[in-house]
C-alpha cells in the first residue's frame, strides 16, 4: 500500500464547515429548533432549563436532551453552557482504530472533507449512522464505525446513549 496521510479530525478548526465550538466542548449537535431557541439572550434560559433537566432532583434525568442545549447555549457564547459541559460530560469514544486503507486510491494533491454521526448506545455499539457532511467516503467510515466499539457519553459519570460524529479529513496519495 502507497504510504499517504489519514488524518482524523477530532480536535481541529481550520476546516471549513466544521463548527470550532463543537470541537473544543463536546455536544451532540443540537437540531434546528434547540439552535433556534437558544440564540441571543435566550441562551442562558436554554443552559437553565438544562441544568433542571440533569439536577440530582430531576425525577427523570435527560442528560442527552441537556447537552444539545447546553450545546447550542455554549455555541451562542454562554460560559456557563461550556463549563458545565467540559467539567459533567464526557464525550463517546472509538476505542479501535479505523483501517488505514480508507481513502486509498484519492488522486495526488486532493483532500477530502466529511463528517459521519452514529448514535452510542450504553453498551457502546453506534448505531443509526448517517452522513452530515459528504467527503466521498462516508460509506466506508459508517461501515467500519458500525464494527468498532466506543465508550458511552457520560454524565457525571453515568452512561447514556447519545451521538456521536466523527470527523474526517483525507489527503490523496
Amino acid at each position: 500500500m502507497r504510504p499517504r496521510a489519514l488524518l482524523l479530525l477530532l480536535a481541529t478548526t481550520g476546516c471549513v464547515g466544521f463548527n470550532p465550538v463543537s470541537v473544543k466542548h463536546w455536544y451532540p449537535p443540537p437540531d434546528t429548533d434547540t439552535q433556534q431557541l437558544c440564540t441571543g439572550e435566550r441562551a442562558t434560559r436554554c443552559t437553565d432549563q438544562a441544568l433542571a433537566l440533569i439536577e440530582p432532583t430531576a425525577t427523570q434525568k435527560e442528560p442527552d436532551r441537556a447537552a444539545r442545549l447546553l450545546g447550542a447555549a455554549c455555541e451562542q457564547g454562554d460560559d456557563r453552557a461550556c463549563k458545565t459541559l467540559d467539567t459533567r460530560f464526557t464525550a463517546p469514544k472509538r476505542l479501535n482504530p479505523l483501517p488505514n486503507d480508507i481513502g486509498h486510491g484519492l488522486p495526488h494533491a486532493s483532500t477530502s472533507y466529511g463528517e459521519v454521526a452514529c448514535t452510542v448506545t450504553v453498551e457502546g455499539e453506534a448505531i443509526k449512522c448517517r452522513g452530515i457532511r459528504n467527503g466521498g467516503y462516508n460509506a466506508s467510515y459508517i461501515d467500519a464505525l458500525l464494527r468498532n466499539r466506543f465508550t458511552p457519553a457520560k454524565l457525571d459519570g453515568q452512561p447514556f446513549e447519545s451521538e456521536y460524529i466523527e470527523r474526517y479529513v483525507i489527503q490523496g496519495d
